[in-house]
């Protein structure tokens, strides 16, 4: 009689457990998610980029497209260029063939594209703010404006890779566009291509510091930018 009472007891502990238990269970919430559907859309346009480049001011321009969920997080692609000119000399290039060479007034050529992700926050209102992060693969070089003159049209081919992080800024003008203002600092790594001059001395195809810039961007956004 004694162990069918404590089983009794335990058994009675164990239904009035699994009662409070259930009682205070609740719905397991997901940051993804708002009534338990993640909404899908997306959108694309052109990006124009104002950063320093050599002491100037340098414009890259390109574009970029993107999976948008829940109108908050985003991934996609990008790809960006400069489109304006900076200027480079190459003085007393030893080029491994016998030849010295000098090449003034060479243009320098820079374009890197790769992975876009980003965060929105409170899309819902007309202004509102985000974070995005542009990593990529590009490569800068030097050339001359007169293409074709011989072999040696491009010079100091450097591969480098770009990380991008932005502080933004959107406004919604309508349900299928807005406007994107970001800021950031562009961190390029591998900018070591180096040439031998005449007199033996290693130099810089390409100076980093050109490169790793603060910039600022203005993006136009087509896509779809309903409600949540």
């Amino acid at each position: 009689m004694k162990m069918k009472g404590k089983l009794g007891i335990a058994g009675m502990l164990l239904l009035y457990v699994t009662l409070l238990c259930a009682q205070e269970t609740k719905e397991m919430s997901y940051l993804l998610e708002g009534d338990g559907k993640v909404k899908v859309s997306g959108f694309g346009g052109p990006i124009v980029e104002f950063t320093g480049m050599g002491g100037s001011i340098g414009v890259l321009t390109g574009g970029g497209g993107a999976v948008l969920l829940n109108q908050t997080v985003f991934f996609g692609g990008y790809g960006m260029g400069l489109t304006t000119t900076y200027r480079r000399d190459i003085l007393n290039w030893d080029d491994g063939r016998g030849n010295v060479r000098n090449f003034y007034d060479l243009r320098t050529d820079f374009g890197h594209g790769g992975f876009w992700v980003g965060y929105i926050h409170q899309a819902y209102k007309p202004v509102h703010l985000g974070i995005s992060t542009r990593l990529g693969w590009g490569a800068i070089s030097l050339s001359r404006d007169e293409y074709g003159v011989d072999e040696y049209d491009s010079y100091g081919l450097d591969n480098v890779f770009v990380v991008n992080p932005q502080l933004e800024v959107e406004f919604n003008l309508f349900r299928w566009f807005k406007i994107n203002l970001g800021a950031g600092y562009r961190f390029v790594t591998g900018v070591d291509k180096t040439y031998t001059t005449a007199d033996g001395i290693r130099k810089n195809f390409h100076e980093s510091n050109d490169f790793n810039q603060p910039e600022v961007s203005l993006s136009l956004l087509f896509g779809g930018f309903g409600s949540y």
